[in-house]
């Protein structure tokens, strides 16, 4: 098995929290050595600050990246008003499977905590024989 020619399987959540929706990308497979963007779309009812976590096989969730609306115009296309916040990754490796997580916060009614999601499934790494 040629690993250069190895597939990636990325896959992304959907999550609700304080009233609001997040909807993400659904599973996503790519050629390793390409670039992928993932979305997350989202509505709010008060000022939301939104999360992009990933999590690797056996590991603890990390922080990839967190905006609001203060900081949203610091990141081009992704703007928080938008209701659009992707994140790309270029030339993606095997080491990049994982489970990705957009989480939407209303900082208006956050009480300490930055949402709740679930895991419900395992990503797959698959190679191209």
């Amino acid at each position: 098995m040629n690993s250069s020619l190895g597939s990636l399987i990325l896959i992304l959540m959907f999550g609700r929290t304080h009233g609001n929706s997040v909807k993400q990308t659904d599973q996503i497979t790519v050629l390793e050595g390409t670039s992928v963007t993932m979305s997350c779309i989202y509505t709010f009812t008060q000022n939301p600050t939104l999360f992009w976590y990933v999590q690797y096989p056996n590991k603890a969730l990390q922080l990839l990246h967190k905006e609001t609306m203060e900081n949203s115009k610091n990141f081009g296309a992704r703007n928080i008003k938008d209701k659009n916040s992707p994140i790309t990754k270029s030339s993606v490796q095997v080491s990049n499977s994982a489970m990705y997580y957009c989480l939407l916060r209303d900082t208006h009614n956050a009480k300490g905590t930055e949402g709740n999601c679930t895991k419900t499934s395992e990503a797959q790494l698959k190679d191209i024989v």
